[in-house]
């Protein structure tokens, strides 16, 4: 999504630092809509933060925002004990968000499965893999939709009007939305 012309997604690595000291950066939703706010991410326990006190939110965010808080306990520590030590963490953060149990669990079947050395690549790796699994659903359903809102008008032939309900915007997941990717997509065809 654009914000002040400038694309974003509500979660990324900051790509410019080396496997081992990479941090993440998000945009602070408790600031909106008053304040367009990023804020950096660092560690394991700041993801926990960010998730408990709802800086990112929606179910596809905070799933991808636990794959970057793995990655980023791998950071700090790749042994197993600490690898479990921050699935525990982040799963805490939200005990009922599937997403994030699914994101964790996974990250978990990833690493667990390597010799520590390789790890720190594997994490960021995933998590990057996992986010831009988001985006391509997402936008699966943005064209999928378009198709549908395309049928419908051309159908009723007269403008639609479309209420969704819940948070299921760009905010909500890592780019694009869910139910509001059509609308997304309707726009950006014009």
């Amino acid at each position: 999504m654009k914000v002040g012309g400038q694309h974003y997604r509500t979660i990324w690595p900051e790509r410019s630092l080396p496997i081992g000291s990479q941090t993440v950066a998000i945009i602070d939703q408790t600031q909106l809509p008053h304040r367009f706010v990023t804020q950096r991410v660092d560690s394991v326990a700041s993801m926990v933060n960010a998730i408990k006190t709802m800086q990112v939110r929606g179910a596809p965010l905070i799933g991808a925002a636990a794959a970057y808080g793995m990655a980023l306990g791998v950071n700090a520590d790749d042994s197993e004990t600490a690898i479990k030590q921050a699935a525990h963490d982040l799963l805490a953060s939200r005990p009922t968000a599937v997403n994030l149990a699914w994101a964790v669990e996974r990250m978990l079947l990833v690493l667990l499965a390597l010799p520590e050395r390789e790890r720190g690549a594997a994490a960021w790796h995933e998590a990057a893999a996992i986010c831009d699994e988001d985006v391509a659903i997402n936008q699966a359903i943005g064209q999928h939709g378009l198709t549908m809102l395309r049928t419908l008008a051309k159908e009723l032939q007269r403008p639609l009007n479309i209420l969704t309900h819940c948070n299921a915007g760009w905010l909500a997941t890592v780019d694009w939305g869910t139910a509001l990717s059509p609308i997304y997509a309707a726009h950006d065809a014009g």
